[in-house]
């Protein structure tokens, strides 16, 4: 497949210039017939492509380096899109497949709860066509996708949403990751650790999907502020705005925890044997970042689901387990103190924005450590018994501590990141203050040697 890397800046995205999304089209128009529905010519009125023809990936490569004078999306069309009978299909599959959402359905038929939102999905082509590309280019994203509308509705459904209110979230739920489709494709798919850069033009999809929602007539606003919000936090500790919870919408706020659920499943807990209930204690312990009574809602969904725990810590490797237990829980302390120790160091009244979403971050996460007791000494002084019985109980709450320290690493490298995005950033910071947090990330850098 074709490489792309742009050179994007934050809310640089020009629906004239071509990016990732055009190979995207052009990796799967053999398979969906992808068509210029007019002739194509450049912003120097250049003719690149005529009507009718193929977009095939020689063709894409001959159109990349050419501003447009029409966008992309309003000058190709798909010869067979994703209707609503088989996105309904797709949500089905998926449903089937996964043991929580198949346990709901056997207990109240969620089936049905989505065929009134469907119709909604055949009013708006444009999304038709994102959406038919998501499930052939980014199949992955696709399955993700449709997690997404399943959750973000039962979690309406349980607020007892509106039915209008319902659609607003189904369609913002669909639509909430397809800005994706214009990020780069080597961005995507780098093997390792992404750099500050990576990680700013991957925060960029947000943008490019809440602009291609605005382009859609008809489109509810709702919709487009709960896509722009879906990255966004309670505590103000999201992006892209670091808005707080007063002013987010209940639909982006919905959207959110939703994606969150199944980034925390899928990323964390899926390879590993993990149940989808063992996603609440995550939840619980980032309570600031979520709406009242997420943790509750969600506790009562799984609930009528009637699943059972699965022990994953048992019989003779439990030994084995708390030793690696012990050795990450002194070295994510560590991590966390030197962290901890020079954002309060640098004190609260300097009036800077970003290094004071900085701090929030740290308190939001000193909060999370203090509430769940992870690196309480009682806790550490229990694991390390040589007599620890082994039944439900204990691999219970071993476990437990497991999937929390999993979470501390969750934030603690999220914090780092936003540590060097800040110092690498053109704003003025006095020099006291890029020391102190350079020093630190060199003191986390050695822990790991």
């Amino acid at each position: 497949m074709l490489r792309l890397i742009t050179n994007n800046k934050s809310h640089a995205y020009d629906p004239l210039v071509p990016d990732a999304y055009l190979l995207r089209l052009a990796s799967i128009g053999s398979q969906c017939g992808v068509f210029c529905s007019e002739n194509i010519y450049s912003a120097q009125h250049d003719l690149l492509a005529a009507k009718d023809s193929l977009l095939t990936p020689a063709l894409a490569a001959f159109i990349l380096s050419h501003k447009l004078q029409k966008q992309l999306e309003q000058i190709i069309y798909l010869e067979r899109e994703l209707s609503s009978n088989e996105l309904e299909k797709n949500l089905i599959a998926v449903m089937q497949q996964d043991d929580l959402l198949l346990a709901l359905n056997e207990h109240q038929n969620i089936v049905d709860l989505i065929a009134p939102y469907l119709s909604s999905y055949e009013k708006f082509p444009l999304l038709r066509q994102k959406i038919s590309v998501m499930a052939l280019a980014m199949p992955e994203l696709f399955v993700r996708t449709l997690y997404c509308v399943w959750f973000s509705l039962l979690i309406a459904k349980e607020m007892r949403f509106s039915e209008l209110g319902c659609v607003e979230v189904f369609l913002a739920a669909l639509s909430h990751d397809i800005g994706m489709l214009h990020l780069d494709i080597f961005v995507l798919e780098k093997k390792g650790n992404l750099s500050p850069e990576d990680w700013k033009h991957i925060q960029e999809h947000v943008f490019i999907g809440a602009s291609l929602l605005r382009q859609m007539p008809e489109m509810p606003v709702a919709v487009v502020d709960a896509v722009s919000e879906h990255h966004e936090r309670c505590d103000g500790t999201g992006y892209p705005t670091g808005a707080v919870e007063s002013e987010l919408s209940y639909a982006g706020k919905i959207v959110g925890l939703a994606d969150s659920i199944i980034a925390i499943y899928h990323n964390r807990f899926k390879n590993n044997q993990r149940s989808w209930r063992e996603v609440i204690p995550v939840i619980q312990m980032n309570a600031p970042a979520y709406f009242y009574r997420h943790d509750e809602i969600l506790a009562i969904i799984w609930r009528r689901s009637e699943m059972p725990f699965k022990n994953v810590v048992q019989g003779d490797g439990l030994p084995e387990f708390i030793a690696g237990l012990l050795r990450e829980r002194e070295y994510l302390n560590a991590w966390f103190e030197v962290q901890k120790e020079s954002l309060v160091s640098l004190g609260f009244t300097h009036g800077d924005r970003h290094l004071h979403a900085l701090q929030n971050v740290m308190l939001h996460l000193s909060s999370s450590v203090k509430g769940s007791g992870v690196f309480d000494e009682e806790l550490t002084s229990w694991l390390r018994l040589p007599d620890l019985k082994k039944d439900n109980d204990v691999y219970r709450k071993i476990e437990k501590a497991h999937v929390q320290q999993q979470e501390i690493v969750f934030h603690l490298q999220r914090l780092s990141r936003m540590m060097q995005l800040y110092i690498d950033s053109t704003d003025f910071k006095p020099k006291n203050i890029r020391d102190t947090l350079v020093s630190a990330l060199e003191k986390i850098q050695a822990l790991t040697r």
